[in-house]
């Protein structure tokens, strides 16, 4: 069995050879159905990659994979869910208002980002945004993140990896 997401019109010419490839016999079957738009595994499988490298590298404050994670949901996923999620809105809005000027402000946030701020529930295009937003934050700081079609990644991840300039 093989699966096409058609993605690009590579793989769009692709579909269309094989289909006019088959026997007209019966033997093979297409299914056609709309792509599921929850994130992929390889997107989390790429995150964690990401977060892996950047907490080994010594640039900037997070010493493990764990604090990569807390950090980039609340630099990277909050600001596309307070655009794309009215109730999280809602909440984050009433959040800051509470601790706005607590002296465990910064704890807070942290706990915050890692208790009502999710990656998983991010739609795949919400997930590409943020691996796209994470990849060039962390290369303009000179973290080496893997190149994610060197290493099979690439494919169903939902957005186009950084270009060179």
């Amino acid at each position: 069995m093989k699966t096409i997401i058609i993605s690009s019109e590579r793989e769009k010419r692709y579909a269309l050879s094989l289909i006019e490839q088959m026997e007209v016999d019966g033997s093979d079957t297409v299914i056609l159905k709309k792509t599921d738009d929850s994130s992929t595994a390889r997107q989390r499988q790429l995150q964690w990659l990401w977060y892996t490298e950047t907490a080994a590298s010594g640039i900037g404050s997070a010493d493990t994979k764990e604090a990569v994670h807390i950090n980039s949901k609340w630099v990277f996923a909050r600001p596309i869910l307070l655009r794309d999620d009215e109730v999280f809105g809602i909440i984050y809005e009433k959040f800051m208002e509470t601790v706005k000027d607590s002296i465990n402000y910064s704890q807070y946030c942290k706990v915050f980002a890692n208790e009502y701020i999710s990656t998983e529930r991010m739609t795949r295009q919400q997930r590409a945004e943020f691996l796209r937003d994470f990849q060039n934050y962390w290369t303009r700081k000179g973290v080496n993140l893997t190149d994610p079609s060197m290493h099979g990644l690439d494919g169903n991840l939902g957005f186009k990896p950084k270009q060179e300039d």
